[in-house]
């Protein structure tokens, strides 16, 4: 099977048909035999073209006098991306695309064909004449609302760094989980088996892997779990002591929990929440990988807990809430496409709910942790200072906001709040 017509189809499912990238990737990585330099090739015109969508049209745009059918359209944007990032020759690139486009029809390889080959002669479209927010845009591919609105938030060197983050690769990252190994044991047997490694600096367990693990004895074995060194501070910053009552209000799928529990050495008592039914499945198989064994799960709707859930008084309270996810775009490369302003506005109001309707979940004197993977101050700082005043028990004890290109993990924000004891 072509590689490349594999990728186009898989292109066109994301950017035409609105599907997940990640998913979509994984779908056709399972359904094709591809040998290990096919599904490297396939993976990269994949995400690459997808990354750079926005640029790869602009760069097109002059050789089209109208947009033309999506198939054509996600082949042409691959064919480009080849040509200016992956260093294959431009000749083997057009010539594959005009075999791939014969298939749909003669037509179709004409017209594919002539594009191509216009762009060639023509050159490269020069960007720096665009305004300085069109320039953001077109080059790191961002939607220009999302460009004006990260602008409106940060100054222009900020934002830029924030952009070119987003579209850089990162390391795998993933978790020792002390329930059943040490950090030295996991980095002895990493580098047994020749695995490159290094310390994640912002946290304890954390480790940066250049290599794959995905079927490696230590995730089998659930030594290690795949968990962002960024989203792994929640529990680090959290630091629940031991035998404690906690709550998870959005848990799925459960890294977070599983690390409390491991901070825990499982004792105590965890109720691991989440609306999804899949995710309740998905925890409760994590979970049993990992020897976690003082976790609850619980189907529930974090906006009424109390209808699930009769036990109060809890020591901690964890809302790792719905989120624009605008602090790991570098995750999920077609979150930039797909996030509007109005549904940021339709999560503010969901986290606002949540924090209203979950603080008397909390005793006097214990722990509320507020936490996403979003660099927007409207659902971070603001929503906080928002609620704070709403409520003159709650007080904010300590405070985080991680930038995505600060240890090249996900953006995030984290807040501890302590209710006041009544005196």
């Amino acid at each position: 099977m072509n590689p490349r017509k594999l990728a186009y189809e898989a292109i066109n499912k994301v950017m035409a048909e609105q599907a997940y990238a990640n998913l979509t990737v994984n779908e056709y990585l399972s359904r094709h035999r591809l040998n290990d330099n096919d599904r490297r090739l396939f993976t990269r015109l994949v995400y690459g073209t997808v990354e750079n969508y926005l640029k790869l049209e602009y760069l097109l745009k002059p050789f089209l006098k109208k947009k033309p059918d999506p198939f054509i359209h996600s082949l042409l944007c691959m064919s480009v991306y080849q040509i200016e990032y992956t260093g294959i020759p431009a000749f083997a690139a057009v010539d594959e695309a005009v075999k791939i486009a014969k298939e749909e029809n003669r037509f179709a390889a004409s017209f594919v064909n002539a594009v191509l080959r216009n762009y060639l002669r023509a050159g490269k479209r020069d960007l720096s004449a665009l305004p300085e927010n069109e320039w953001l845009s077109i080059n790191y591919s961002h939607p220009l609302w999302l460009v004006d609105y990260l602008l409106s938030l940060y100054d222009r060197e900020t934002t830029e760094k924030i952009l070119r983050e987003n579209n850089e690769s990162k390391l795998l990252a993933i978790r020792v989980n002390t329930l059943k190994a040490t950090v030295a044991e996991v980095e002895a047997e990493l580098a047994k088996d020749g695995i490159g490694f290094r310390r994640i600096p912002l946290v304890k367990m954390g480790l940066m892997i250049d290599g794959d693990l995905h079927d490696h004895r230590l995730v089998r074995e659930g030594k290690v779990v795949f968990q962002d060194g960024a989203a792994q501070l929640v529990a680090e910053m959290m630091a629940p002591e031991r035998n404690a009552k906690i709550i998870d209000l959005c848990a799925g799928p459960g890294g977070k929990t599983a690390h409390l529990a491991a901070i825990m050495k499982n004792s105590g008592v965890i109720y691991a929440c989440d609306v999804h039914p899949h995710k309740i499945a998905l925890m409760d198989k994590l979970f049993a990988r990992l020897g976690v064994k003082n976790v609850k799960t619980v189907l529930a709707d974090a906006t009424k807990i109390k209808d699930a859930i009769k036990d109060k008084d809890f020591d901690y309270v964890l809302a790792d809430v719905p989120c624009s996810g605008l602090g790991a775009v570098s995750d999920r490369i077609d979150l930039k496409y797909r996030i509007t302003r109005e549904v940021i506005d339709e999560l503010v109001a969901l986290q606002r709910n949540i924090l209203d309707r979950t603080w008397d979940l909390l005793k006097p004197g214990g722990k509320y942790v507020y936490s996403t993977c979003t660099i927007n101050p409207t659902e971070n700082e603001d929503q906080i200072k928002a609620f704070v005043k709403r409520n003159p028990d709650a007080r904010i004890v300590n405070e985080k906001l991680i930038m995505p290109y600060e240890y090249h993990t996900d953006g995030f924000y984290i807040c501890i709040m302590e209710k006041r004891v009544e005196e």
